[in-house]
């Protein structure tokens, strides 16, 4: 459903890649596209968190199918090298879809959590060796972007990651940028020396602010110019026409958002399911926004964006996805700007 003269935004839309089927999510991306989103994240999984959701679509073909549709950004988020996929796999996937829709492409990349990568059988390390991991494969998938723009091979042997004789013989113009999805600030000081920006996961704004704080403080303690790294928020939120259901819906489609402990090493939808039944509305709290009035949503981006962010994508977590849209279109992106 086409929208008339959409506003150019900093503003995103999370595509609820759990929650609905692959073609849907094409249309929804659409209506997203023509009321005037920036782009669309959408996270790599292998299963969804509860399995009332129901989805859990490979997503390089999802955002290769829906950059024919849509103009804006296409970013596969929180993508977790060296599990269920090789650095070197992951760098071809990203190095693909930015070839095929060039200059509209980044990534970001996460440590990772079990639901979606204990299923290749490997040990399942913890947190501190995931992260060495992580900014591993982003070395060794910057080299080989590197060295595939100029036609040579690349090498890399570290602790966790081995690349011999690699090239990418598909490249796109400009490679796609790296960024750490993080909600820590050593691992955002850390991404500020060697990654191309930074994802902020879960924060408030406050908090958010001075994730890039230490992005910046990484990247002068290593000559870079923090000026140059991308600055993204990823922003859960509840809305709905009725504050009860935007509860409701909070409870039961995001009871995660509301999980006072880590849950990286959750492995099963099932008992992520039974734990969930232990959530109630008051442990919603401030961990997401869970608001009917327009307004409220206006003031949440405006304090990431005046923190300092250069775009906010925004995960509403029920299930009135084109409804969201509309309101969006019409009550929020204007106001944002």
């Amino acid at each position: 459903m086409p929208y008339p003269d959409p506003v150019p935004s900093r503003v995103g839309w999370v595509l609820p890649i759990d929650r609905v089927p692959p073609r849907d999510a094409v249309t929804l991306a659409e209506q997203a596209d023509a009321a005037g989103f920036r782009g669309v994240l959408a996270s790599d999984l292998f299963q969804p968190w509860l399995p009332s959701l129901g989805q859990a679509p490979f997503v390089w073909n999802l955002l290769s199918a829906i950059g024919e549709h849509i103009s804006g950004d296409l970013a596969p988020g929180m993508t977790v090298p060296g599990y269920r996929l090789h650095p070197a796999a992951l760098a071809q996937a990203a190095a693909t879809l930015a070839a095929l829709h060039p200059d509209r492409v980044w990534l970001s990349v996460a440590p990772g959590e079990a639901i979606n990568e204990h299923v290749t059988g490997t040990v399942w390390p913890e947190a501190p060796e995931r992260i060495e991991r992580m900014f591993e494969a982003i070395e060794a998938i910057r080299r080989l972007f590197t060295a595939s723009a100029s036609g040579r091979d690349s090498r890399y042997g570290g602790a966790f990651v081995t690349l011999e004789t690699a090239r990418l013989w598909t490249v796109p113009p400009t490679p796609p940028r790296v960024l750490v999805a993080t909600g820590g600030p050593v691992t955002a000081r850390r991404a500020g020396r060697v990654a191309d920006g930074l994802l902020a996961l879960g924060v408030r704004p406050d908090q958010a602010r001075r994730l890039l704080q230490r992005l910046d403080e990484g990247a002068e303690s290593a000559g870079r110019d923090p000026a140059g790294l991308l600055r993204v928020a990823h922003v859960n939120v509840s809305w709905a026409p009725d504050q009860e259901q935007a509860v409701q819906q909070a409870l039961t489609r995001f009871p995660i958002g509301a999980m006072r402990f880590a849950r990286g090493d959750l492995r099963s939808p099932l008992l992520v399911e039974q734990i969930a039944a232990l959530v109630r509305a008051d442990d919603l709290d401030d961990r997401l926004l869970v608001a009917t009035d327009p307004d409220r949503h206006v003031v949440l981006l405006k304090q990431f964006l005046d923190a300092g962010y250069d775009q906010v994508y925004v995960h509403n977590v029920g299930d009135n996805h084109a409804e969201f849209i509309d309101m969006f279109r019409s009550r929020v992106l204007p106001a944002v700007g």
